[in-house]
């Protein structure tokens, strides 16, 4: 029973919020008299019917039922949106999903989402309570749930299963991270980025290599020559997004409103520049070196967490550079908060808190916030590509050093 409980007064915040946001809905409904008020009484913009994300593929199932290809018709779409998913997501149809089931499947994915988050996040202390309970209430978090986005599945398929793996005989750990970027890979695409957990592994270069090759080529199975029609399917919106063409063309746009077409006309130059942004950070972060351990904790990949943390901070530096995504595709900064949070609660320092906020300030940024709120997509970008320069260099330079008994030079890298 002891256990129990302090199991729960662990997982509290979590259980708060929740609770929060039911409170929150419950009363929205009763003022405005439907779900759709209550979304947007609370600042969550709300489409009609519910759950429109998980209607993108849904309804994509009706249209290949109907002998038609979703991927250039859409006219089964209640907002006829060309689908922009991975072919594997149709492949429900055969248990039987169709548009019917949307409400469902969108109950279903905010479900999964809350289980990850419960086996994520760990609150020992009153800060690190105050951060999970202000991260889960957030607008991005809310605004997935809404959406019913499949973001959420995949976010708990990736904590899940670094858990599982974490205890699993280290000689299969390697077998089985791999498949579990591969499984998500062909669900989504971005997962292909957290092949960078191996990189601070012995042969972890190769490991890395191997993964990345055998999870592009299920997708390019998988996929086949649908794959350019996902990307071409995807919208580029600048607003309600984040990633590196809403981050340049908002700062042009009120730095240099005269250049502004520019970035709207040649989109493919925002991906370059960040590349750039993201290569000087990380360099900083390379030559940071130890420095760096005095305000952020340093990664490691032979945890649960410390995978997760990994894993989420290069899928947010990837979907960043790739162009713009929709603010729901935040929700994996969550496992890198897990990862402050958790070092937080040692009670030692307060080091990881700066970091943790300006993440917070990410989650809950504002529709309207324009260039402030890009500002801060970008702050976190430059954080995420200097904190994994320097973690990984160094997990390199360690394990390149020669054994020594007591290994003092390793111990210091």
């Amino acid at each position: 029973m002891q256990n129990a409980a302090a199991s729960l007064r662990l997982k509290l915040p979590v259980v708060s919020a929740l609770v929060i946001v039911l409170a929150a809905l419950g009363i929205g409904i009763s003022l405005r008299g439907d779900l759709h008020g209550a979304w947007n009484m609370i600042h969550i913009p709300s489409n009609t019917p519910f759950f429109s994300d998980t209607r993108g593929f849904t309804h994509a199932i009706d249209c290949v039922l109907h002998g038609q290809d979703p991927y250039t018709v859409s006219t089964f779409d209640p907002w006829h949106r060309l689908y922009n998913y991975p072919p594997a997501w149709l492949n429900a149809r055969y248990l039987g999903i169709t548009s019917r089931s949307s409400n469902l499947i969108g109950i279903l994915l905010a479900i999964t989402a809350i289980c990850a988050y419960l086996v994520l996040f760990n609150a020992r202390t009153a800060i690190s309570a105050l951060i999970v309970l202000l991260a889960l209430t957030s607008r991005c978090v809310l605004l997935a749930v809404e959406r019913g986005n499949t973001d959420q599945a995949v976010f708990f398929l990736l904590v899940l299963g670094f858990f599982l793996i974490d205890h699993q005989r280290p000689e299969l750990r390697t077998r089985l991270t791999t498949l579990l970027i591969t499984v998500l890979t062909v669900i989504k695409l971005y997962p292909i980025a957290a092949v960078t957990v191996f990189l601070d592994r012995r042969r972890g270069n190769l490991k890395a290599a191997f993964a990345a090759v055998t999870a592009f080529a299920a997708l390019l199975l998988t996929a086949g020559y649908k794959l350019p029609l996902v990307f071409a399917n995807t919208p580029r919106d600048p607003d309600t997004s984040f990633g590196t063409f809403p981050f340049f063309y908002s700062l042009t746009k009120h730095l240099l409103p005269s250049e502004a077409h520019v970035v709207l006309e040649n989109r493919s130059l925002a991906p370059i520049a960040a590349l750039f942004l993201g290569s000087a950070a990380l360099l900083v972060g390379v030559a940071l070196g130890s420095k760096l351990d005095r305000f952020l904790p340093r990664l490691r990949s032979n945890h649960a967490r410390g995978a997760i943390a990994i894993a989420c901070l290069s899928i947010f530096c990837f979907a960043f550079v790739a162009g713009s995504s929709y603010d729901y595709r935040l929700i994996y900064l969550l496992g890198v908060l897990a990862y402050l949070v958790e070092d937080t609660n040692r009670g030692v320092s307060l080091r990881s808190v700066p970091a943790a906020i300006l993440i917070l300030i990410l989650l809950w940024k504002p529709f309207w916030l324009s260039i402030f709120g890009e500002l801060f997509d970008g702050a976190v970008f430059v954080m995420a590509s200097a904190w994994l320069g320097n973690s990984l260099s160094r997990s390199q330079a360690r394990l390149h050093v020669p054994y020594t008994k007591d290994r003092t030079l390793a111990a210091h890298i």
